[in-house]
């Protein structure tokens, strides 16, 4: 965790979260993509033992956040409200790997991609995202046009399934983040693509920023290439979190 707070202060980076991935995340036997139940108090101490270490105001603030990137799993929703009360997070991220118990983005099922109809599965994950963002399950939409991954692309395009929830993510009032790993991804864009980012710029949805590290040298991968591309198309201004409320921020 040192590590990656580090690095972070060096690439001048002022805002910075943990966000690991919750314990109820479907896995497989054997699988280890999310932290286990047991694992929960202690990541949440660990987050503070870092904001007690790193923190700080004045003229070169910085702070650490912390955060959880939450699976919405419908079966297993009490127990992701159970988390959500019993911690002072300062965001959350709504996110969906699995449409049913496929997870659709795991490497090293790829080929599972072969087997299905791809405007199904796109219409299956933006059902889902559609519920998660009319519970209000976050503060944060993450990755939102994660099935493009390996650019299997449906007919016409992905933007047809996410402009109709445009107006109920503006209803919901959550931010949509621009997260920058899917540059290093088979698809080599932002999730979401500059087309549906300028379709929220448009309507008004509040946009923040991420770069899904899962390791120090990914913290802050491509974040200047995120900033210039939101100001050539007109956005000024983007947001962050503290204790889950949403807070302007120019760029």
């Amino acid at each position: 965790m040192e590590e990656c707070v580090e690095r972070a202060i060096e690439l001048g980076i002022s805002e910075w979260g943990f966000s690991e991935h919750s314990h109820w995340m479907i896995q497989a036997p054997g699988e280890w993509l999310a932290m286990k139940p047991g694992d929960l108090d202690g990541y949440v101490q660990s987050v503070y033992a870092m904001q007690r270490r790193y923190n700080r105001e004045g003229a070169d603030p910085f702070h650490v956040r912390l955060g959880m990137e939450m699976d919405f799993v419908p079966s297993r929703l009490d127990e992701a409200e159970r988390v959500s009360e019993e911690y002072d997070w300062d965001y959350r991220i709504g996110s969906v790997h699995h449409i049913g118990l496929w997870g659709f983005d795991n490497p090293e099922i790829v080929a599972d991609w072969k087997r299905v109809n791809v405007e199904d599965a796109y219409e299956l994950y933006f059902e889902l995202i559609g519920r998660m963002v009319d519970m209000r399950f976050c503060e944060i939409v993450g990755h939102l046009d994660l099935p493009k991954i390996f650019k299997h692309l449906p007919e016409g395009g992905v933007t047809r399934y996410v402009e109709p929830l445009i107006p109920r993510i503006v209803e919901s009032g959550v931010a949509v983040e621009i997260n920058t790993a899917g540059r290093d991804k088979p698809i080599a864009e932002f999730f979401p693509s500059w087309e549906i980012v300028e379709l929220l710029i448009e309507a008004g949805v509040p946009i923040t920023l991420g770069a899904d590290a899962h390791a120090p040298k990914h913290v802050g991968r491509h974040l200047p290439e995120a900033i210039e591309g939101l100001r050539a198309r007109g956005l000024r201004r983007i947001v962050r979190f503290e204790k889950r409320r949403m807070i302007p921020v120019e760029i």
